[in-house]
């Protein structure tokens, strides 16, 4: 009896302890500065489609969803988001998205099961002709982010992070959310799990936008706008900004 109640005194002990040292949520505040966006080799594989760099961003992104068989996702905001079409899957394309993970300088493709999604929207923005000293790329959505809240602190900023009730999406802008209730916001930019899309389209209650390994595939979701043209909260994918492209 007395080892039986020895035993269970260290089995509570030892949960008490891991209660009691488990890591908190990352804070902004506990983060280093991300210094200078680092150099890179890597050149796009073909020139922009047009002059315009907002207006290259977007046709890429149609591109690729095509390129992918448009698989679409559309979002409600009292109901599970649904795919109503089903495209070319990461596996089926894997040296595609080698070329995204090259422009994030990573040798990588859709057979690593590594989330894509950012080289995606890197591999985008690069490709639409826009220098690193307006857009710095990065394999993870959160931190190319919290490099355009930095940089919008300074003249010719081009990327302007917005609250998404505060500000109606345009086509050209991104839309990014957070992921894994990492707790990320524009008040506290901690790095953690997110997700941005290129929007392509606005309609009167709806807005389209691209964006990279949604569904294991580039995918154009479809998210609710309330009647003054704003984002609708969504649990599905909680958008902390919506990113004005001031390119022209």
């Amino acid at each position: 009896m007395r080892r039986f109640v020895l035993l269970i005194f260290l089995v509570l002990a030892g949960c008490a302890t891991q209660t009691a040292t488990a890591p908190a949520p990352k804070s902004a505040k506990d983060l280093a500065p991300l210094g200078p966006c680092p150099p890179s080799s890597w050149k796009p594989d073909a020139p922009p489609p047009t002059a315009s760099a907002k207006t290259s961003m977007v046709l890429l992104a149609v591109g690729e969803w095509a390129r992918f068989g448009r698989q679409v996702t559309i979002y409600s905001v009292d109901k599970p988001p649904r795919t109503e079409q089903l495209g070319v899957k990461e596996r089926d394309a894997p040296q595609r998205i080698g070329d995204y993970w090259a422009a994030v300088d990573k040798s990588l493709s859709g057979l690593n099961d590594v989330p894509w999604s950012a080289a995606f929207i890197s591999w985008d923005i690069e490709s639409a002709g826009v220098s690193r000293d307006l857009f710095c790329p990065d394999q993870r959505h959160t931190i190319y982010v919290e490099r355009m809240v930095e940089r919008a602190k300074k003249p010719g900023a081009v990327f302007i992070p917005h609250a998404p009730d505060g500000y109606v999406p345009r086509v050209g802008d991104l839309i990014c959310s957070s992921r894994e209730s990492s707790g990320t916001t524009l008040q506290n930019l901690n790095r953690g799990a997110g997700h941005c899309d290129i929007v392509v389209d606005v309609r009167p209650g709806e807005v389209d936008a691209i964006g990279g390994n949604v569904g294991d595939s580039v995918t154009r979701s479809v998210f609710p706008l309330d009647g003054a043209g704003f984002l609708s909260p969504i649990s599905a994918r909680p958008v902390f900004t919506v990113i004005e492209n001031r390119l022209p």
